[in-house]
C-alpha cells in the first residue's frame, strides 16, 4: 500500500487510499511528501509551504508531527503544528519566524488562522501536496465546512491524498473537492491490494483478513506457553517498567517452578552484576528486565528475547532483539502484540527496517489464560505483597504506555485496559487519571474485601497493622476535633438563633397588639355613635 500510494503521488496523481488501521497509512504519505519536496527544492524558503497535512484531532496532529519531524529534520524540512489549545498569535509568529515546509493542522484552527493571517495564505501558493488523514473521521466530526474553506485557500495545481478506513457517502462528496486524475488504492486484507481509477468501487469497510494477535487477557498466558514450549532455552524478557519486572518476577517464579527466574532493572542496582553473572551461568534461566539490559550486555548463549511490552522508543526494538543470536548463533525474538497494536508491525518494519513474521502458539487458548488469571487472583488473595505489587505494576504500565514514542499508531485510548487488567490478575481496578471516562464495566472484580488481605511476611504485616492502628487513631482524633469544633460552633450559633427567634416573636406580639388596639378604637367609635353598625362590619 505504501509503494502504491507513494508511486501515484510522485507521478502527480491524486490518491484516495482506503486501508485498515495499522496498514502504514501515515508512512504512505510522509515518505512521498519528503521525496517530492526534496526533488523540487533542497532548501525551502521561510515564506513557502510545500505540504499540508490535515488531521481530525490535536492529539493526532501532535503525533503525526512527531513522526514527521524525525523523517524531515535530516533533510532540513521544517515542520509546524497548528492546533487548538494554543494561542493563535504565537503559532502565527512561530511560522513566520521559523518557516514551515510542512504544516500539520487541525481543520478548525487552520480555518481560523487562514481567516486572520494573509501571510499563511501566501505561503500556501507554493503548496505541492495536500494530505487529508482520517478523512472519514473529519466528515463524521462535522468539519466539512472547514475543509471546504481550507481547499479554497490552496492552489488547484497540487497533489491530493485522502486517507481513510471507510468510504461513506459523505466521503464520496469530499472526493469532489479539488481532486484531479485520481486513483483509488484499496487494501482489502493484509495480502490483497486493489488499485483502481476514480471510477472504481470499494467496499464500505476494510479489516485485516489474516492478522492474528493475542487478546490482552491472554497475553501473559501466551508468554508462559511460549516459554514452556522452549524448555531448554535461555531467555531475556523485556517489560516497560521496573514495577512490572518486580511483579512478574513474583508471579512467574510461582508459575514456572522448574525455571530459574531472575529480575534486573534500573532501580535494582545493589546486586545487578551478581544477577547478570548468575544469568550467564544458569543454562535455562529466564531474566526479566527493563531496557537497562537492551544495550551493552554481551551474554553469548541467549536463545530467545521476548518483548512483553512494546518499547518506549521504537529504536530500542532493534537493541532488544540484538541481545540474542550473538556471535553467529541462531536466536528468536518474540514480540507480543494485542489486536489494537497491529499497526506497530508496519511502524517497525517501515521505520526500523526490520522484517517481522507472525507465529502461532498452538497450546494457547482462552481456558488456559483464565486458569492462570485465577491462580494469580488466588495468590493476591493470600498475600498482600502480590496484591500491591500487581496494582503498582499495572499503573506503571498504563503510565508508560501513554508516553511511548509511537502513540500515533498505538494510542492509549485504543488499548484494551480491562483485558490487560485481567492478564495482570488484578483484584480491583486502580483509579487513574489516564482511565477517566473509560468503560471498565467488563472488569471482573474479585469478591473480597481487599483491606482484609494480609502480608504473608509476618514483619510486614505487623508493621501494616501498626500503621493501620496509627491511622485509625489519627482519624479518631480528627473526628474528635471536628466534633469539638461543631460543639463550639453550636455555642455561638444557639444564642444567635434564640435572639433571632425572640425578635420574630416580639414582632408578632407587636403586630397583634396593634391589631387589637385598632379593633378597640373602632368599637369605641361605634359606642360613641360616630360609626354605624354597617361601617363597623366593613372593617
Amino acid at each position: 500500500m505504501e509503494r502504491q500510494a507513494a508511486k501515484h503521488l510522485i507521478e502527480r496523481k491524486d490518491v484516495i487510499v482506503q486501508a485498515p488501521t495499522g496498514s502504514g497509512k501515515t508512512f504512505a504519505y510522509l515518505l512521498p511528501i519528503i521525496t517530492i519536496l526534496r526533488r523540487i527544492k533542497h532548501n525551502w524558503p521561510l515564506n513557502e509551504t510545500g505540504s499540508l497535512i490535515v488531521v481530525p484531532s490535536r492529539e493526532l496532529a501532535i503525533q503525526v508531527s512527531s513522526v514527521c519531524r524525525r523523517i524531515a529534520d535530516p533533510f532540513n524540512l521544517r515542520v509546524a503544528t497548528l492546533i487548538g489549545g494554543k494561542k493563535i498569535q504565537e503559532q502565527m509568529e512561530k511560522v513566520k519566524k521559523n518557516g514551515a515546509a510542512i504544516v500539520v493542522a487541525t481543520p478548525g484552527r487552520l480555518e481560523q488562522i487562514l481567516s486572520l493571517n494573509g501571510d499563511l495564505r501566501k505561503n500556501f501558493k507554493a503548496l505541492e501536496v495536500l494530505i487529508v488523514d482520517e478523512a472519514d473521521r473529519l466528515i463524521d466530526m462535522g468539519f466539512k465546512k472547514s475543509i471546504t474553506e481550507i481547499l479554497a485557500a490552496l492552489p488547484k495545481q497540487r497533489r491530493t491524498g485522502l486517507f481513510s478506513a471507510t468510504q461513506a457517502n459523505t466521503m464520496e462528496e469530499l472526493m469532489k473537492f479539488g481532486l484531479r486524475n485520481s486513483v483509488r488504492v484499496t487494501v482489502v486484507d493484509s495480502k490483497s491490494l486493489v488499485d483502481v481509477s476514480d471510477e472504481g468501487c470499494a467496499s464500505d469497510a476494510v479489516l485485516p483478513g489474516t492478522l492474528q494477535c493475542f487478546y490482552s487477557a491472554t497475553k501473559l498466558s501466551a508468554m508462559i506457553e511460549f516459554i514452556r514450549n522452549e524448555p531448554q532455552a535461555k531467555m531475556l524478557v523485556f517489560f516497560s517498567t521496573c514495577a512490572c519486572v518486580e511483579y512478574m518476577k513474583k508471579i512467574l517464579t510461582r508459575l514456572l517452578k522448574k525455571r530459574q527466574v531472575i529480575a534486573i532493572h534500573g532501580k535494582k542496582k545493589h546486586n545487578r552484576e551478581q544477577q547478570v553473572e548468575m544469568f550467564g551461568k544458569v543454562r535455562r534461566a529466564i531474566m526479566l528486565c527493563t531496557d537497562v539490559m537492551s544495550r551493552g550486555i554481551d551474554i553469548s548463549d541467549i536463545d530467545c528475547v521476548i518483548q512483553f511490552d512494546i518499547p518506549r522508543q521504537s529504536s530500542w526494538f532493534v537493541h532488544r532483539s540484538g541481545r540474542c543470536g550473538r556471535n553467529g548463533r541462531g536466536g528468536k525474538s518474540l514480540l507480543l502484540l494485542t489486536p489494537e497494536e497491529e499497526a506497530y508491525v508496519n511502524f517497525v518494519q517501515s521505520y526500523e527496517k526490520v522484517s517481522l513474521k507472525q507465529i502461532k502458539i498452538p497450546t494457547l487458548n482462552a481456558a488456559k489464560a483464565e486458569q492462570i488469571r485465577q491462580r494469580i487472583v488466588k495468590m493476591a488473595c493470600s498475600d498482600r505483597d502480590i496484591l500491591e505489587c500487581g496494582s503498582r505494576a499495572f499503573v506503571s504500565f498504563i503510565e508508560s504506555y501513554a508516553r511511548h514514542d509511537c502513540a500515533v499508531v498505538c494510542p492509549l485510548q485504543n488499548l484494551d485496559v480491562v483485558g490487560h487488567a485481567h492478564a495482570y490478575g488484578l483484584l480491583r481496578m486502580p483509579r487513574m487519571d489516564e482511565l477517566r471516562g473509560r468503560d471498565l464495566t467488563a472488569f471482573k472484580r474479585a469478591d473480597i474485601d481487599t483491606s482484609s488481605i494480609a502480608f504473608k511476611e509476618k514483619a510486614r504485616e505487623k508493621q501494616r497493622q501498626a500503621n493501620l492502628a496509627e491511622r485509625n487513631e489519627q482519624l479518631q482524633q480528627i473526628s474528635k476535633e471536628e466534633e469539638e469544633r461543631a460543639k463550639e460552633a453550636q455555642k455561638v450559633l444557639i444564642p444567635a438563633v434564640r435572639k433571632k427567634r425572640k425578635r420574630r416573636a416580639d414582632a408578632e406580639k407587636r403586630k397583634e397588639w396593634e391589631e387589637l388596639a385598632s379593633d378597640f378604637a373602632l368599637l369605641k367609635k361605634f359606642k360613641n355613635g360616630r360609626l354605624s353598625k354597617k361601617e363597623l362590619a366593613s372593617f
